[in-house]
């Protein structure tokens, strides 16, 4: 039996960069190796970074994500978090998961848990945690810039959310740049109190959680169930934006009300209010609604959490600059191990298989064929 072998999609290179050459958009590796890392030594804070095994690209995309917990408990090792982060890993990218400094940390053990009910307090533990996410996307660039770049990242395509706490505290990352961005649609009342808790910790934007110098701009935001303190702060200069949300959500709420959608708390808007706001502004963004759920449905149900999987990488991975994650002019696709091979339903085959055949190669490359077996 003679086996030969049609090679087509190396016929079309604008066509392999539409489609980042088969990265991205499904997983291509079977393991993922963790490493834990202190990303600011003023505050003693941790994150977990995951790499997909076998993979010798050097400048990929990497989403950072931040656990939920109301600000007041939770950690890097959130179960959801965790699952996105092995996930997004075995498509290809670098992710990580961080830990930042909870409501205990910042206003004490007794009033953590009302912290939402007082201005100050709770824009004290929100800005805090906010610098926190500054300094761990920064962290990535002082180690692309000092470190020779260990963990083989593109510091253009840094991504950044989370989940319901974690996705707040990422919104405000990408959309609020300034102080005075921050206070410009408050009351005299909140602006007065907000600029005293940023004179308080440091009197910038960036806050004093390490690694100064470099840039803590990100180039999208992943919100699940998330909020921003205000819908002003959306304006047609910002980055795009996902959301997930459940509309009857009874933490977080789905549209702008206070806090447990009790309007004597601080104002939080959540996707399905921000949505309208981006897609005005022009920005690309998209949401995705669980009709009649609560907060976080996804973390409970593992059909609600594929859902999410796909949504949020059907869109990070049309937003993504594949251009500068290929090199595919410098690339063989026949350097490298052939670690598996499917079908065009998903199917592994074997040598004596006919037809259009994916093979995926050890260093992360994806090779289309069409096989006629005689």
């Amino acid at each position: 039996m003679k086996k030969y072998n049609y090679i087509i999609a190396l016929l079309c290179a604008n066509f392999l960069f539409a489609q980042c050459d088969g990265r991205y958009e499904m997983e291509i590796f079977d393991e993922v190796d963790m490493t834990t890392v202190t990303y600011s030594d003023v505050h003693n804070l941790s994150m977990d970074i995951y790499q997909p095994v076998g993979d010798d690209v050097t400048n990929r995309p990497l989403i950072i994500l931040a656990h939920g917990g109301t600000f007041i408990f939770g950690s890097k090792n959130n179960p959801t978090v965790v699952e996105l982060c092995e996930t997004f890993a075995k498509r290809g990218y670098v992710t990580a998961s961080i830990n930042y400094r909870l409501a205990n940390d910042i206003v004490g053990l007794f009033e953590q848990f009302t912290f939402y009910t007082n201005t100050e307090s709770a824009y004290e533990v929100v800005l805090n945690a906010m610098m926190d996410g500054k300094a761990a996307v920064r962290y990535f660039r002082k180690d692309v810039a000092e470190n020779g770049n260990m963990y083989g990242i593109d510091p253009d395509q840094i991504w950044a959310g989370g989940n319901s706490a974690g996705g707040g505290l990422f919104l405000h990352v990408g959309h609020v740049q300034s102080i005075d961005e921050f206070i410009a649609p408050l009351d005299d009342n909140r602006a007065s109190i907000a600029t005293s808790v940023f004179n308080s910790i440091g009197g910038d934007i960036e806050g004093n959680s390490g690694n100064p110098g470099y840039s803590s701009e990100i180039s999208g935001v992943i919100s699940l169930a998330g909020a921003l303190h205000r819908s002003e702060y959306v304006d047609s200069n910002d980055i795009p934006s996902i959301f997930a949300h459940g509309d009857n959500d009874g933490v977080v709420p789905y549209d702008c009300n206070g806090f447990q959608n009790n309007p004597s708390y601080d104002q939080l808007c959540g996707g399905g209010a921000l949505i309208n706001n981006f897609q005005n502004a022009g920005i690309p963004s998209d949401l995705l609604t669980f009709p009649g759920d609560n907060h976080c449905p996804w973390d409970a149900d593992s059909n609600k959490m594929s859902q999410v999987i796909s949504f949020v990488s059907d869109f990070v991975y049309q937003n993504i600059d594949c251009d500068q994650n290929t090199g595919l002019e410098d690339i063989d696709f026949f350097n490298g191990d052939i670690m598996y091979e499917f079908d065009l339903l998903g199917r592994k085959v074997n040598n004596d298989s006919s037809g259009i055949i994916f093979s995926v190669y050890s260093n992360g490359k994806v090779e289309k064929k069409y096989i006629i077996n005689k």
